[in-house]
């Protein structure tokens, strides 16, 4: 593991450094990538196929330009994303069992893999269609991952997704932003996808996860209503992606009220993947000058 926590601290570095350190790195990934970015997307809004290996050593296939820090880095490298991976590569543990909800390609499923091993399990969910079909591709070698083709919510039936094109998809959602500058010329194509309470799903299949990570653009209060269930009997780890600037801010409010109700309590992830104490979320994030952060709830 300390091999793995080098590694990333050593892309953070590059990630947080020049262009000419990052043109440096890999001369012909990096041109190649920032050019599709800049000059071939805007004009044909098609996405590109690209494989990439990450700092853990899985291969991933992903989407250019939406997953372009993957393909340059081996990892995310938002400052949110690289002290979530230091807290899971810290807390999650061999045999445990992970819940993805929210996977898009299958980054940190696929790192949750890696730290839970061959007796553990870990659980995606992805319920956008076309994205789904890269996270199957990038689990396939990994028989501990289980990916799963629903929208979970707080209902049981057929749910309109909204999917937007290759350099939003990150933010498709059964609640899509409203307004947001960058939909304009970027809108949604709706589809539907059978909804799943988490609750029933982990009774079912007899599962009872430890960590349950939660990035569903604007779904989380939904997300948790269908878990009520399994929080109050098993008080697992909620990691949930929270944003103070954004139409999704109340959707975000409401679900970290939720939580607090259940008796769990807010913590921020510092810098060695560590938690540090935020009973107020928001004044947390300004603090660190932040309007995205991934926020862990515990009892």
């Amino acid at each position: 593991m300390q091999l793995l926590v080098e590694r990333l601290a050593k892309i953070e570095r590059l990630a947080r450094g020049s262009i000419f350190d990052r043109l440096l790195s890999d001369p012909l990934r990096y041109v190649a990538a920032i050019g599709f970015w800049r000059f071939i997307y805007p004009m044909t809004k098609k996405g590109k196929f690209a494989q990439a290996r990450t700092f853990f050593g899985a291969d991933m296939e992903v989407i250019l330009p939406s997953a372009t820090e993957i393909y340059l880095f081996g990892a995310k490298t938002h400052d949110s994303e690289i002290r979530l991976a230091r807290f899971l590569m810290k807390n999650l543990k061999s045999g445990d069992t992970f819940c993805d909800v929210g996977a898009h390609f299958g980054y940190f499923s696929l790192l949750a893999s890696q730290i839970v091993g061959t007796g553990g399990r870990v659980i995606s969910f992805e319920a956008s269609k076309s994205t789904f079909g890269i996270l199957q591709k990038n689990t396939h070698a990994h028989p501990n991952v289980t990916p799963v083709h629903r929208a979970a919510s707080d209902e049981d039936k057929t749910l309109v997704f909204n999917e937007f094109p290759p350099l939003y998809s990150e933010y498709n959602s059964l609640v899509p932003e409203a307004d947001a500058a960058w939909m304009k010329g970027n809108p949604a194509r709706p589809i539907e996808v059978q909804g799943v309470r988490l609750s029933d799903f982990f009774e079912t299949n007899k599962l009872k996860p430890g960590h349950i990570k939660i990035d569903v653009e604007g779904a989380e209060p939904q997300v948790l209503a269908g878990l009520r269930g399994h929080l109050e009997v098993d008080s697992p780890v909620i990691i949930m992606e929270y944003l103070i600037s954004s139409g999704q801010s109340e959707a975000h409010r409401v679900a970290a009220g939720f939580l607090q109700k259940a008796g769990y309590q807010s913590f921020t992830i510092k810098n060695d993947g560590s938690l540090g104490a935020c009973p107020d979320i928001e004044m947390a994030m300004k603090e660190i000058g932040l309007d995205s952060d991934n926020i862990v709830f515990r009892r």
